[in-house]
């Protein structure tokens, strides 16, 4: 049986919509980030609604894990294309956030999730990632050399 929570969990903190402002240049990067924006709405719904089992809830995080490691690869392979200064610091929060990832799949995975703190985790992850990484590195984003880059 899942357990009672409040019906919404953060309601004064959504995942942030979509918009230019958002944009970091590069087509490739925002359709990723506009998926990730989208797979943490869909799993918000899920831990909105109480009758959302383990396996819906594993499998929505399980995609965002999925996504976010492609969109990750992909950025930081970008920045060194370019020659980014803060690569290191970019990877080092990429490399925190797939940790943090992980122990909420297998809190998942084992029952013992706590909806509460993923939520929490998510709507703050998902507004931190572009606002606060990407977009102060975006002039390092914005363009992907075609000749030293792959899909």
């Amino acid at each position: 049986m899942q357990p009672k929570h409040p019906p919404e969990l953060n309601p004064g903190r959504p995942i942030p919509k979509w918009s230019s402002s958002l944009s970091v240049g590069n087509a490739k990067l925002d359709e990723q980030h506009i998926t990730l924006l989208e797979l943490g709405r869909d799993l918000m719904r899920l831990l909105d609604t109480e009758t959302a089992t383990q396996v819906q809830i594993h499998a929505a995080l399980e995609d965002i894990v999925k996504q976010s490691q492609l969109h990750d690869a992909r950025e930081e392979k970008i920045l060194e294309v370019n020659g980014c200064p803060t690569l290191d610091e970019h990877k080092a929060a990429h490399q925190t956030s797939r940790a943090e990832l992980a122990t909420l799949l297998s809190d998942v995975s084992r029952g013992a999730e706590d909806r509460a703190v993923l939520s929490r985790w998510v709507v703050d992850w998902m507004g931190h990632h572009i606002s606060e990484n990407d977009l102060p590195v975006k002039d390092y984003l914005r363009q992907t050399p075609k000749a030293r880059t792959t899909d």
